[in-house]
Parts: C-alpha cells; structure tokens; sequence
C-alpha cells in the first residue's frame, strides 16, 4: 500500500494502536509515519490489513 492509500483507509483510533504498538503517544506515532518511517508504515499497514479481515471474517459468519 502506498502512503496515500494508507491515509485513505486509516479509522480513528489506528494512530493511538499504532502508538501503543510503537511504545510512544499517538501524535507522535503519527507524526512518524506522516514523516515517511517505514517502521510506522508498515505497523500501520498491518493494522488496517488486520482490521479489514476481521470485519469480514464477522460478517461472513453473520451471514451463515
């Protein structure tokens, strides 16, 4: 995923994950990734990914 892509699918609330994950404050995990750091990029990546397969997964099984 590019940087804009992120951007895109990222829900409030992924920042302060992605700053308890990094051991810091959310603005400053922000701030990292908004900076280009790809720690923080592919943290956050990995978040929204994981997200995204966890709805599904829900849904599917709300449907059968």
């Amino acid at each position: 995923m590019t940087i804009e892509q992120i951007k895109e699918k990222t829900l409030y609330g992924d920042y302060t994950l992605l700053g308890q994950v990094m051991g810091i404050k959310a603005p400053a995990a922000k701030m990292r990734f908004l900076r280009g750091d790809e720690n923080a990029k592919r943290m956050l990546q990995k978040i929204i990914i994981n997200r995204e397969n966890l709805i599904m997964e829900f849904q599917k099984e709300k449907e059968a």
